[in-house]
């Protein structure tokens, strides 16, 4: 009987238990491409919605740092609360089981750990330090800092103190969290972003650091927790010294809960001349400092700055001034004319007690040169500074002038090494000596590696003001003792023309020096721990001498024999020091060379520290290039 063309085939039991196990097999496959589908969906999202919320809190956090400081700004503390909504929504979102399992794919997995990762370290920077600082800061702008009526108001910074330490905490975790992130197989349009944060916290760790050391100090500093009481003194480029000039002008600040004002005033004429020194530098790296400086340094209140150490100044500044007036003194804060007409970009003109008005223009021609042509009498002369001083001080404290005009000549002021200052608290000593504030030379070589070019006049004149300096140093690190060769050129800028039609008064007066000449000490300091290898004066050797063999001193008609100044090497601070003597005539230069080699923990930067001049002083500084 012939087969029926519409009837089935008949299946066995085993091809319809395949066929069912094919089906099913078939769905799972289709039920798990439109599961990974979802879950992909669901993850990318999520991805999504961070990315938006992260984007959000990147335009608010730079609304949040515009309004810092700023009066009439919006409330920081409300524009945190935005802020935080919006990263806490993005660590929401990368806070998934999900999200973790796909952290764990080939090639999409790297890019959502790293998504993820920053994703968490934001909210918490956000959270612990911007928080904090939002609510310390809310209501503070920089003109409620500003003085007003002889101070200003430190309630404000002993708010901040402690969130600047929670805003450091915040900053450093991030910067360790940063560091972290792997981007290696991260695609670029995310790992951009992720070294560009990685930049900011970078630059922003140190920053932060640095305050959290320098808030806790500030408030007690500025008298909010009882009276402190600072000796100022102004230094007279015109006579230099190694750290700027003659100290002659004194005055004291007396600082309560942040209201100044200025006290007893001293010149040069009210401190005597000392049989004994007023101070012995202590510590065996000082055993050469009577050799360089005689007891003349330390028993005239005149050449206390010869030394670029200004702790050492600082503390004879404190003994001499007691030994007068006796009483507290707290620290010790150190300027000169140029720092004062840096000041005067901020403050504005200043009327002398003469008459005269000082711009930022001529203060330092008038006070180092005109005065003297002026005024014989050096009683007038001390109280046309002590009226400078004063001027100034009203001006600062009465708030003429903005907050950012000050920091912008803060800036050359602590560059130029024109301000200096010194504590008798050893926490706030210790702050001082990791700045440009507290030290002309750091203590070791391990930050950098700095040399000294130091000038001190000697020719009890005002020719300082004439005198310029041009300094080059060349370097060589390519072998294991490292070589330093300083150069200093000193120049006296006087026309002979105009050498007879000086002012009396800044002439030099000692023998042996022609009209409108000048003689000076020059000190060159290379790296602690380095030798000192040798000295030239223009290309000729060095000899050194002693202050009892006059005939083994150094270059004939440039320092020694003649003028009884032998040129003195040996060790000050735990560095090689060369002295020389200079007696430069008008429209002559001088170049004294020293060479260095060795160091210990020498760094790679090198810099120089000079004396403060009237002018700047050019350096270069050249690497050799090592094969």
């Amino acid at each position: 009987m012939p087969k029926d063309p519409r009837r089935k085939k008949q299946r066995t039991p085993a091809q319809r238990v395949r066929r069912r196990i094919a089906i099913g097999g078939s769905v799972a496959l289709i039920l798990g491409v439109v599961a990974a589908a979802v879950l992909t969906l669901y993850v990318g999202n999520r991805a999504l919605i961070a990315k938006d919320s992260l984007e959000a809190a990147q335009g608010q956090l730079t609304s949040f740092k515009s309004a810092l400081g700023q009066p009439n700004a919006p409330s920081t503390a409300e524009m945190y609360r935005g802020l935080q909504a919006n990263t806490t929504k993005a660590a929401q979102q990368v806070d998934d089981p999900v999200w973790s399992l796909y952290e764990k794919l080939p090639v999409l997995g790297p890019n959502l750990k790293a998504f993820g990762q920053t994703a968490d370290l934001v909210n918490a920077l956000v959270h612990d330090g911007v928080g904090p600082l939002a609510e310390a800061a809310d209501g503070i702008s920089v003109e409620s800092l500003k003085p007003h009526d002889g101070g200003i108001d430190i309630q404000p910074l002993k708010k901040l103190t402690p969130a600047i330490g929670d805003v450091d905490d915040a900053i450093q975790a991030a910067d360790k969290s940063a560091a972290a992130i792997d981007t290696k197989d991260v695609l670029p349009q995310l790992k951009q972003p992720i070294e560009s944060l990685r930049s900011t916290l970078g630059e922003a760790a140190p920053v932060t650091a640095e305050l959290r050391k320098i808030m806790p100090v500030l408030y007690p500093a500025l008298g909010g927790e009882g009276k402190r009481h600072y000796l100022m003194i102004f230094q007279n480029n015109a006579e230099e010294r190694a750290s700027g000039g003659n100290p002659a002008s004194m005055a004291m600040l007396v600082v309560d809960d942040g209201k100044v004002k200025l006290g007893q005033q001293g010149d040069s004429g009210n401190f005597p001349r000392l049989q004994e020194p007023i101070l012995t530098p202590k510590g065996s790296f000082n055993k050469d400092f009577y050799k360089f400086y005689g007891t003349y340094a330390m028993t005239y209140v005149t050449n206390i700055t010869m030394t670029p150490d200004f702790p050492t100044t600082a503390k004879a500044a404190r003994k001499y001034w007691q030994r007068v007036y006796p009483g507290k003194v707290d620290g010790v804060i150190s300027f000169d004319p140029v720092a004062l007409s840096y000041l005067m970009k901020a403050t504005g003109p200043v009327k002398l007690a003469d008459g005269e008005t000082i711009t930022s223009d001529n203060a330092v021609s008038y006070l180092l040169y005109d005065v003297y042509a002026k005024y014989t009498n050096p009683d007038v002369q001390d109280a046309i500074f002590a009226s400078a001083a004063q001027g100034i001080f009203s001006a600062v404290t009465s708030g003429a002038g903005s907050p950012q005009a000050y920091l912008d000549q803060l800036k050359p002021m602590m560059a130029e090494q024109r301000l200096k200052m010194w504590s008798t608290r050893k926490d706030e000593q210790e702050l001082l000596m990791d700045s440009p504030l507290g030290n002309m030379l750091p203590e070791d070589n391990t930050d950098k590696t700095v040399l000294g070019v130091y000038n001190n006049d000697d020719a009890t004149s005002k020719m300082s003001y004439f005198m310029d300096e041009q300094v080059s140093v060349k370097t060589n690190t390519c072998s294991p003792t490292p070589k330093y060769t300083v150069s200093a050129k000193v120049i006296n800028t006087l026309p002979a023309a105009k050498a007879y039609s000086l002012p009396e008064y800044v002439k030099a007066h000692q023998p042996r020096i022609v009209p409108g000449g000048d003689r000076q000490w020059v000190q060159l300091y290379g790296p602690v721990g380095a030798k000192l290898v040798s000295v030239t004066i223009d290309g000729e050797k060095v000899v050194w001498g002693t202050n009892f063999k006059y005939d083994e001193n150094t270059v004939w008609d440039a320092t020694g024999i003649a003028d009884r100044r032998p040129a003195v090497k040996g060790t000050l601070y735990d560095r090689p020091v060369g002295q020389v003597s200079l007696n430069i005539g008008p429209g002559e230069s001088k170049t004294v060379k020293a060479v260095f080699s060795g160091g210990t923990d020498n760094s790679s930067t090198v810099e120089v520290s000079h004396t403060p001049k009237v002018r700047e002083v050019p350096v270069e500084i050249t690497n050799a290039t090592c094969s």
